[in-house]
């Protein structure tokens, strides 16, 4: 007769084949959705919508952050939402939403029209990444979840991939403008198409899993309560979210993604700066340290689910980014170089975070770990304020991204630091 564990391990296969990609091509579609403001702005689409040439950089900067204004707001409430109803309501309610509003920007013929509509985004994509981080803390046991995190979140470089190859595919064929316009319009009818294939594909709880045999269902949702049982963190949900351990990774989540954005947001532009290019041609470019982060990161997730090792190694992530934007920033003289370490720098800006979020998802009780994930997920993505706003700011002032580079590196540098002090993490 097979034990717990054993049904547990033969189901897992199983598990990761029905969710792991529909929720990895989600994630692309969403990332998609997020950053080709991105590539917009390398193909000058504020200064094609009235702004001047001199302050397109702090536009477009407060346009990124406005996304994240609204994005912090709903995100507790989402998470406990889906707690209690599952997540593919949730979901294809914020798909449709994002979707039109993404196709309504290609649209936009002035500077508060894309405001309104970035911030308006924001709210709508608020319930997706927290939503899926608590998901899978409820399909896969202590021993899978640091791969399932990394299957996920490999969404990122590669949705990196793709948009660059799209932008740059796009631009070629229409140039800047009109082409900024329709890559708007296609990521948005993407994102459309994808409620069909969640609502289909995707299963609310483990108890509703009818592609599950019975005695493999029974035996995760055992597994799975004997992990809750174990948590150092038993509290009330509202008392979790100001237990220190999630203050201190809001902050730690803070920095990091001040980081991530500013690099993502930028990444084009940045790029298209260093080394002399177009926008089609730097869109191109954009796909390296993306291809590079994807390949970096399924290797490190594999290291870190057999070595249990989750707070050492985010630090020592944050640091391999550091040190990229520093060695990237001095050595800017030599393009060649420059760029070789703009690209390790990805490594660890986009490799943190499978690793981060094991530590809330094994340390808080369900409930709880369902509003603190939405806390730290919501105020944490702040810095997705801070980052594109600084960098661009940085780059109206001195003219260059060199500071703004330095600046993100200060950012993942303290973010690595600051990991190193949370008590509950293994």
């Amino acid at each position: 007769m097979e034990t717990n564990l054993n049904l547990v391990e033969i189901s897992r296969k199983r598990r990761y084949l029905r969710l792991a990609p529909i929720l990895f091509f989600l994630y692309v579609v969403n990332f998609l959705d997020r950053v080709n403001l991105s590539y917009g702005i390398d193909a000058g689409m504020f200064k094609d919508i009235g702004a001047s040439a001199s302050s397109a950089s702090l536009i477009a900067g407060i346009a990124s952050a406005l996304f994240f204004v609204a994005y912090a707001i709903p995100q507790i409430f989402t998470n406990l939402q889906i707690n209690r109803v599952g997540i593919r309501k949730i979901f294809a309610a914020a798909f449709t939403a994002w979707g039109i509003i993404t196709i309504l920007t290609a649209f936009v013929q002035n500077v508060p029209e894309i405001y309104a509509l970035r911030f308006i985004l924001g709210f709508a994509e608020a319930p997706f990444y927290a939503g899926t981080m608590f998901f899978l803390g409820i399909w896969f046991a202590k021993n899978e979840r640091g791969l399932a995190n990394g299957y996920f979140n490999a969404a990122i470089p590669v949705a990196g991939i793709i948009g660059g190859l799209i932008a740059g595919e796009v631009f070629t064929v229409y140039g800047n403008d009109p082409g900024w316009r329709y890559l708007f319009i296609f990521e948005g009818v993407l994102a459309l198409v994808s409620v069909v294939l969640l609502w289909l594909v995707l299963t609310d709880f483990p108890k509703d899993a009818k592609w599950l045999k019975e005695d493999q269902r029974v035996a995760l949702e055992n597994e799975l309560a004997k992990e809750e049982s174990e948590r150092p963190i038993k509290l009330p949900w509202q008392k979790a979210l100001v237990q220190r351990d999630v203050l201190l990774l809001v902050l730690v989540y803070f920095f990091g993604v001040t980081g991530l954005y500013g690099y993502t947001i930028w990444l084009p532009t940045i790029i298209g700066s260093f080394v002399h290019v177009g926008a089609a041609q730097s869109s191109f470019l954009s796909d390296v340290p993306f291809i590079v982060a994807a390949i970096a990161l399924v290797l490190i997730l594999r290291y870190s689910d057999k070595s249990g090792n989750r707070k050492t190694l985010t630090a020592l992530v944050f640091f391999v980014a550091a040190g990229g934007l520093f060695l990237s920033a001095l050595l800017i003289s030599n393009v060649v170089v420059s760029f070789i370490f703009f690209t390790i720098s990805a490594i660890g800006i986009f490799s943190f975070l499978p690793i981060f979020w094991n530590i809330p998802q094994e340390s808080l009780t369900r409930e709880s770990s369902a509003s603190s994930i939405g806390l730290i997920n919501g105020l944490g993505n702040l810095g997705g304020i801070v980052g594109p706003i600084l960098v661009g700011a940085l780059e109206s002032y001195t003219n260059s991204f060199v500071s703004g580079v330095y600046a993100m590196g200060v950012f993942v540098l303290l973010a690595g630091v600051m990991v190193l002090f949370v008590k509950n993490s293994r």
